[in-house]
């Protein structure tokens, strides 16, 4: 099997957060995408994971690629880890470049965002104001770890960072490869359809794609049962050998799903979201110029 053919062509890079559940949703309908069973596989971002080398990865996660002529994944710390992400892709990748999507959202809704996702995983126990205060101390024992492994635990005051993020990529494949989104394109489906078939040169299958609902905030019933579900256990170690990945990761994916209840989180204090804003608001200029959309609504007041 030449695994070579199968290897993906298109990356959903971030920002985490920001609507890139909803473009794998989306995309996921077309015929002819590809996208493995599991949306992140975090291969490029996880040191432990890319260390077992390419052919663990097409083959965990490529394998059952048919004649699809796009073929994707979207890990959307891809973005945060630009600095080791987008190299090791470059030297991965098939001659010609591959295509890749990006999409952000105002840092100050992203950052509220990230916190009560860090809450739903447990990561997160204190209030937003303090969680934002306690960065700096958090990220001193902890930032080698969390780089390592590709995770963006605490970075509240870098997490938006969205300019500097695309500059290391833009350092190495030319832009004619990127497509730039906002939040905001998603409430316009039919044109953000049309928009994402023409960039990854699709066939229209407009009429045949649905509109989508994903990420609507949760919290767990049982913060208990999420957390044993996430972690690694004794028990489920003495089934690997005998259940393969792919169905281990879908009764895994369904339990935690039950175990989800629908959530409406506080409105975010005006006063911190300006803070936010300002302390982003060079990045967020820079980003402006870099993909030529009007931010101004992101900046403080």
């Amino acid at each position: 099997m030449n695994l070579d053919k199968k290897k993906p062509n298109f990356f959903i890079i971030g920002a985490a957060k920001a609507g890139t559940t909803s473009l794998f949703d989306i995309l996921s309908q077309h015929t002819q995408v590809y996208f493995p069973f599991v949306k992140e596989p975090a291969y490029f971002c996880d040191d432990e994971y890319f260390g077992r080398g390419d052919e663990w990865y097409l083959k965990t996660f490529f394998e059952k690629a048919r004649e699809q002529p796009v073929r994707g994944e979207a890990t959307s710390r891809y973005l945060f880890f630009g600095k080791k992400v987008a190299p090791r892709i470059s030297i991965y990748s098939q001659p010609g470049q591959p295509r890749f999507i990006a999409i952000f959202r105002d840092p100050a809704r992203l950052v509220y965002s990230y916190y009560w996702n860090s809450v739903l995983e447990g990561h997160e126990t204190l209030s937003f104001k303090d969680a934002l205060d306690a960065e700096q101390d958090r990220m001193i024992n902890q930032q080698t770890q969390l780089e390592r492994r590709g995770q963006i635990l605490y970075a509240y005051s870098r997490i938006g960072s969205y300019a500097q993020q695309v500059m290391q990529y833009l350092a190495i494949f030319p832009k004619e490869c990127f497509f730039f989104l906002l939040t905001d394109d998603l409430m316009d489906f039919a044109t953000l359809v049309a928009r994402l078939q023409v960039f990854l040169e699709l066939e229209d299958h407009s009429s045949s794609i649905n509109p989508v609902k994903s990420n609507v905030s949760v919290l767990p019933k049982s913060s208990k049962l999420h957390q044993w579900l996430r972690k690694r256990s004794v028990l489920r170690e003495l089934f690997k050998p005998f259940i393969p990945y792919p169905i281990r990761h879908k009764i895994r994916m369904s339990a935690l799903e039950m175990n989800l209840m629908e959530f409406t989180p506080p409105e975010l204090d005006a006063e911190i979201a300006n803070s936010i804003r300002a302390h982003y608001s060079e990045e967020t200029k820079r980003l402006q110029d870099i993909i030529q959309r009007d931010l101004s609504s992101w900046l403080p007041v």
